[in-house]
C-alpha cells in the first residue's frame, strides 16, 4: 500500500460502505454444530438401547478427577480440547460448544429482527471465568493437599449406567440453555456467556495464548474493517492483525467468519509467532462506580441463587448473576444518566423516562425482589445446615443399638433446625428437599414422628430422583413395625437410585428376614438393579451374599468373584469369598485372597481380622 493510499485509508477496525459479503464459513460452521448435536443425540440414543454407555463428554466431569482422583470420559475430553487449544487455538470453542452455538442462533435471530447485540465491556465482571475456573478444578486440588489427601488415582470410570446422575433435570436443563444461550446474549452482548461465566474458556484462554496457530493476515490486506464488523466474538480483528500480524486476542474462537469475508484474501489460519506478551487493546472501560455495581450485584445474585432449592446448578447461576448485574447497571443509569438505552429500544431520552423505561423499571424491581427473597431463603438455609451438623451424628446412629443420647445441646439443634428451616420452606416459592429433610430429622429427634412424616413425604415428592427420603420413611416405618410398608419403601429407594447399596442390603435383611418366597423376590429385585447397573461391585456383593444365603454356593462364589473383578478394593465380597473357600476346605487360596486384598490395601482391620480368624481356625 502506498503512502498516500495509507493516509486515505480508514481506521483499523472501520468498516467501508459498502460493507461485508456474507460469510460462506457461517452455514458450514452451523451445519457442524447441528452434527455436533445429532453426535450427543446418537450417544444418548445408545444409553436408551444398552443401559450402558461412554459417560458424559462434559469438561465438567473432569471436577471427579480434582475431587476424587477419578478419570472419566469427561477428563479425557477435556484434556484433549486443552492440547487441541494449545496448537490450534479455541477451535473447539467456535466449532463444537453447543452454548455457543444457542449463543449464535440467539445473534442470528436478533440480526434479522434488526437488533444488534452490544458488548457489555466490563473488566470486573471479565475476572469471573477465571475464578469459576479456579473454584471447579484447582480449588478441589488444593483443599485435598491441604488435608493430607492421596492425589494417586482411584480408577476409572470411563463407562456409565446413570449418563444423568450429574446433570440437572430437564426443566433446569431448559432454563440453563434459555439464560446460558439467549438472556446472556441479549444483556451481555455475543458470546456473553463466553466472556463473563464459562469456566472452561479461562482455560482454554490460557492455552490459547500458547497456541502458533492463529489468525494471520499478509500485506494484501487494505484496512477496510469487515472482518472487524463480521466478528462473533468482539474481537476487533483489522486493529489487531494491523499492529502484530496476527489476532492476539484469547476471545477469538477460529469462526473464520473473518477470513471468509476478507475481500481482498487477506487473512488466513496459519501458524507462526504466538501471542504471549501481546495484549490485545481493550477498548475504553467503565468507570470505577459502574464496575464495582457489576460486580458486588453478580456476586450477591451468584450465591443468592446457586444451589436454590437444590435445583440451580453451578453455571446456570453463572448466567442468571451476569443478566442480574446488567439490569442492575441499567437500573442505575435510569437514575443517573439522561439517555438510557436497552439496545434498540430507548428508556430514557432527554431526561424523561418512556414507557419502556417503566416497564424496564418494573421487571427489573421484580427480578432484584427474587434475588433479595432468595438470599434470605440460602441465608436461613445456611443456618438450618449449620445446624443440622450437630445432628448428623445422632441421626447416623437413630435406627441403632448404639443410638446416641438427645442432650441439651442436640434439642437446641434441633429447635435451631425447626426455626431456620421452617422460615426458609416458608419463603420458598418451591419446596427444597433438603430443607425438608433436615427439618424432619429434628422433628424425629425431638420426638415429633408425625411431623417428620409429614415433612419427609413433602421431600419425597419434592425430590422425585432422590432415593433418601424413601429409605429415610422406610426406616421409621421399621422401627414403628410397619414391616410391609418399610418393605415397600425401600424397594421404591432403590428402584429410584440403585446405588444406594446400603438399603439394597437393609431391603434384603428384611424380606429374608420373613420367608424363603421373600428372598426370592428381592433376589429378582436385585437382578433388575443390575439390569441398569451391570458394573455396580456393591450390588453384585449383595447378590452373592444372597444367593449364599439360599445355601447356592456356586452362584454366590460367581457374583462375589464378580464383585472383586470389578472393584478389587472393595473389602465384603473378598472376605465372603474367602470365607466360602475355607467352608469348601480351600483354606490355603482363602488365605492367598485376603493376603492380596491387605497388598492392595494395607492395614484394611476387616480383612486383618478375616484373615486372623482364618488362621485361628487352621489351628484348631
Amino acid at each position: 500500500m502506498s503512502k498516500k493510499q495509507e493516509k486515505c485509508a480508514p481506521p483499523p477496525g472501520t468498516a467501508s460502505n459498502a460493507g461485508p459479503r456474507p460469510s460462506k464459513t457461517s452455514r458450514i460452521r452451523a451445519m457442524v454444530l447441528i452434527g455436533v448435536h445429532l453426535v450427543v443425540a446418537v450417544h444418548l440414543a445408545h444409553w436408551f438401547a444398552t443401559g450402558r454407555t461412554l459417560g458424559l463428554i462434559e469438561p465438567s466431569e473432569a471436577m471427579e478427577f480434582s475431587k476424587h482422583s477419578v478419570i472419566n470420559a469427561g477428563l479425557v475430553f477435556f484434556g484433549a480440547v486443552i492440547l487441541s487449544t494449545l496448537l490450534l487455538g479455541r477451535f473447539f470453542c467456535g466449532w463444537a460448544c453447543h452454548l455457543v452455538a444457542l449463543q449464535d442462533l440467539c445473534r442470528w435471530l436478533m440480526l434479522k429482527l434488526g437488533i444488534t447485540p452490544r458488548p457489555l465491556r466490563s473488566r470486573s465482571m471479565a475476572v469471573v471465568p477465571f475464578l469459576a475456573a479456579g473454584y471447579m478444578f484447582f480449588w478441589p486440588l488444593a483443599y485435598r493437599l491441604w488435608i493430607g489427601d492421596d492425589l494417586s488415582t482411584r480408577g476409572q470410570e470411563l463407562y456409565v449406567q446413570d449418563i444423568w446422575r450429574t446433570m440437572p433435570g430437564l426443566w433446569v436443563g431448559l432454563a440453563t440453555f434459555l439464560v446460558c444461550g439467549f438472556a446472556c446474549v441479549w444483556f451481555l452482548g455475543s458470546k456473553g456467556f463466553c466472556t463473563y461465566a464459562c469456566p472452561y474458556g479461562a482455560i482454554f484462554a490460557v492455552a490459547d495464548k500458547f497456541s502458533p496457530g492463529r489468525i494471520r493476515v499478509t500485506d494484501a490486506c487494505e484496512r477496510c474493517g469487515h472482518c472487524t464488523q463480521t466478528c462473533s466474538s468482539n474481537v476487533n480483528v483489522a486493529r489487531e492483525v494491523h499492529e502484530y500480524g496476527m489476532v492476539v486476542n484469547t476471545d477469538c474462537m477460529k469462526c473464520l467468519d473473518c477470513v471468509s469475508v476478507c475481500p481482498t484474501n487477506a487473512l488466513y489460519f496459519g501458524f507462526g509467532r504466538i501471542a504471549v506478551g501481546k495484549q490485545a487493546k481493550r477498548p475504553r472501560g467503565r468507570g470505577w462506580g459502574e464496575e464495582a455495581l457489576l460486580g458486588l450485584v453478580f456476586a450477591w445474585a451468584f450465591f443468592a441463587v446457586r444451589g436454590l432449592y437444590d435445583m440451580v446448578p453451578f453455571l446456570f447461576a453463572l448466567g442468571i448473576a451476569g443478566c442480574v448485574a446488567f439490569v442492575a447497571l441499567r437500573c442505575m443509569q435510569l437514575l443517573t444518566q439522561p439517555k438510557v438505552n436497552l439496545l434498540n429500544t430507548p428508556l430514557k431520552a432527554s431526561g424523561r423516562l418512556q414507557p419502556k423505561g417503566h416497564l424496564f423499571l418494573v421487571a427489573s424491581i421484580l427480578v432484584l425482589g427474587w434475588i433479595a427473597q432468595s438470599s434470605w431463603i440460602q441465608f436461613h438455609g445456611m443456618q438450618s445446615a449449620k445446624a443440622f451438623k450437630v445432628l448428623a451424628p445422632v441421626k447416623q446412629t437413630w435406627f441403632t443399638e448404639q443410638r446416641m443420647p438427645v442432650d441439651d445441646v442436640v434439642t437446641a439443634a434441633a429447635e435451631k433446625v425447626l426455626v431456620s428451616g421452617g422460615r426458609a420452606i416458608e419463603a420458598g416459592l418451591l419446596d427444597d428437599p433438603r430443607r425438608l429433610m433436615e427439618s424432619a430429622w429434628a422433628a424425629l429427634i425431638l420426638e415429633d414422628a408425625e411431623r417428620f412424616e409429614d415433612l419427609m413425604t413433602r421431600a419425597q415428592a419434592a425430590a422425585p430422583r432422590a432415593g433418601t427420603p424413601s429409605v429415610d420413611l422406610g426406616h421409621q416405618a421399621w422401627a414403628s413395625g410397619d414391616l410391609d410398608r418399610a418393605a415397600e419403601l425401600l424397594a421404591q429407594a432403590v428402584e429410584i437410585d440403585p446405588d444406594l447399596h446400603q438399603a439394597w442390603g437393609e431391603l434384603a435383611e428384611l424380606k429374608a428376614s420373613r420367608g424363603r418366597e421373600r428372598l426370592d423376590g428381592v433376589l429378582k429385585q436385585v437382578r433388575r438393579g443390575l439390569d441398569q447397573r451391570p458394573a455396580s461391585a456393591a450390588l453384585h456383593d449383595l447378590l452373592g451374599s444372597l444367593y449364599a444365603a439360599q445355601g447356592n454356593q456356586a452362584a454366590a462364589q460367581a457374583s462375589l468373584s464378580r464383585a472383586l473383578t470389578l472393584d478389587p478394593l472393595l473389602p465384603p465380597p473378598r472376605i465372603k469369598l474367602a470365607q466360602i473357600m475355607s467352608l469348601q476346605g480351600q483354606h490355603r487360596e482363602a488365605r492367598r485372597l485376603l493376603r492380596e486384598g491387605l497388598k492392595l490395601t494395607p492395614g484394611e482391620p476387616a480383612l486383618k481380622n478375616a484373615l486372623a480368624e482364618l488362621d485361628a481356625a487352621g489351628r484348631q
